[in-house]
């Protein structure tokens, strides 16, 4: 029998617990900014100015779930849309990053959404080719 370990991603930083305002969009790139940052994962938690790129997002594959919020289990209502079209029409929110999960040319952030005063679970999934980037302005 062969046993083949995967190893856990080991993350620099973490925005869990960030509140992400704005994504820009050049081309097939984003930069993703929080309103404080990221946060170092060394144990001591340092809290430093910076933001995340995303290189050659494949936006037929990058998409944002909003889900009714109705507590942790049960059914729900929901949307699914692109995340190209989330970036063009909700231009002012917050999202407050819960989970993050980094797969095979994925990340995935899981959270709380507030926008137009509607308050959901959302989940915004990056299908990118390219790098993802960690920007800390130390």
């Amino acid at each position: 029998m062969k046993k083949i370990i995967r190893n856990n991603i080991n993350s620099p930083y973490t925005l869990h617990d960030m509140n992400v305002i704005e994504f820009d969009v050049t081309g097939n790139d984003i930069v993703m900014r929080t309103q404080s940052g990221l946060v170092e994962t060394d144990g001591v938690g340092k809290q430093v100015d910076g933001c995340v790129e995303f290189y050659d997002v494949q936006w037929d594959f990058s998409f944002v779930y909003l889900l009714g919020v109705n507590g942790n289990t049960g059914t729900f209502t929901g949307e699914k849309m692109f995340l190209k079209d989330f970036i063009s029409n909700i231009k002012t929110f917050g999202f407050s990053v819960m989970d993050e999960t980094y797969g095979y040319n994925m990340t995935k952030y899981n959270g709380f959404l507030l926008y137009n005063k509607k308050h959901c679970e959302c989940v915004i999934e990056i299908y990118h080719e390219g790098d993802m980037v960690f920007v800390a302005e130390d």
